[in-house]
């Protein structure tokens, strides 16, 4: 769900009244005072009088609203970000300064969502001063695109999508474990190959590859870097998310873009021959994943599921264990299912009674 208004009718009439009057009037120093007090009475001036009080700011030329976005960033004590980053819209990246581009983008890195248009002028922005992108503002088109793709078709995501081709293979900054693959990676093709993973189990196309692909940037070393990987899987984040709602912290959920490459390193491990402290490291990630986070359920159904496929695919009495251990701990229904069924399917495999373990 993609930061917007609140609220869609003017709860303060006297509010907008003034802010349209300063408008008409050209007073930008008495309207920037006027949001002052908006956002310091309430926080976020998105809270009320949002859908109102945006159509009285659309109208400014777009230099009146980029000095606007300057001035309530350094007159405001806690500057209602939310409405900068919406006035924003329609701007072009040449009227924004980088002093305004430097601080929305930080503002902007800090959300799970919001819109496209505005991420593609704080990149223009960026590129223009700095030559690249950030990597956090990045991250923030990337999880849009993931928000977007759940609810419109592929035009909304549009006006990021340039930069979102031009990053391929780069994991996410903000989760420990992503930003320490990023670093140490041996090869580009690693991260790539597992962000390429798809579906229930890995493809057969995709397994012959990354059965090739192991031994070229060295099996054993990799898979010690995958272990270190999921150990920090449950570190905090190193870029705190303002929640949405109230409806669960998305702080403790994985990032969904870095959660396809987790998805993909399991199946790696689990189509190339095994080592012995690969059932710990992946029963370890099941298990974080599996948690249930008030009011959303499993952190991860999808990397529990891969990673109870990788733990069946070792084909080992320890893997079996550790599938048995991981039931016996009471997780939500589908998790309890999958890992049921592994048991079963492996026990019989591997001629053991999964109640004598």
């Amino acid at each position: 769900m993609l930061d917007r208004p609140l609220a869609s009718r003017d709860s303060y009439p006297h509010r907008v009244a003034r802010i349209h009057g300063l408008v008409e009037a050209g007073d930008d120093d008495g309207l920037t005072g006027e949001l002052v007090e908006l956002a310091a009475v309430n926080g976020d001036v998105w809270r009320y009088d949002g859908a109102e009080v945006r159509k009285e700011l659309q109208v400014l030329p777009d230099g009146r609203r980029s000095a606007l976005i300057l001035r309530l960033i350094e007159r405001a004590p806690a500057p209602p970000e939310a409405l900068l980053l919406q006035l924003l819209e329609g701007i072009p990246a040449d009227a924004v300064s980088w002093r305004a581009g430097r601080y929305l983008i930080d503002a902007a890195s800090t959300r799970v969502a919001i819109a496209p248009e505005t991420l593609a002028v704080l990149a223009a922005v960026a590129e223009r001063e700095t030559g690249e992108c950030p990597p956090a503002l990045l991250a923030v088109m990337r999880r849009t695109a993931h928000e977007g793709d759940k609810h419109w078709p592929a035009w909304y995501r549009a006006p990021i999508q340039p930069w979102l081709d031009r990053a391929a293979g780069r994991l996410n900054v903000g989760e420990p474990w992503a930003e320490a693959a990023n670093a140490a990676t041996p090869g580009p093709a690693l991260l790539a190959h597992a962000l390429a993973a798809s579906g229930a189990k890995p493809a057969s196309r995709w397994t012959r590859q990354a059965r090739a692909l192991l031994p070229e940037i060295g099996g054993d070393e990799t898979r010690a870097l995958i272990r270190g990987w999921f150990a920090l899987v449950p570190h905090p984040r190193t870029i705190a998310l303002r929640p949405l709602d109230d409806r669960w912290d998305p702080n403790e959920i994985p990032d969904a873009y870095n959660a396809r490459a987790l998805r993909g390193l399991l199946y790696l491990l689990a189509v190339t021959p095994p080592h012995d402290d690969d059932t710990a490291a992946v029963g370890r990630l099941v298990q974080h994943c599996a948690e249930k986070v008030p009011g959303h359920g499993p952190r991860s159904q999808m990397i529990a599921h891969a990673g109870i496929h990788a733990l069946e695919r070792f084909s080992t009495v320890p893997a079996l264990r550790e599938l048995a251990r991981l039931r016996s701990m009471g997780q939500p229904l589908g998790i309890a299912s999958a890992l049921t069924a592994a048991i079963a399917r492996r026990g019989v495999a591997l001629s053991v009674d999964p109640a004598r373990l």
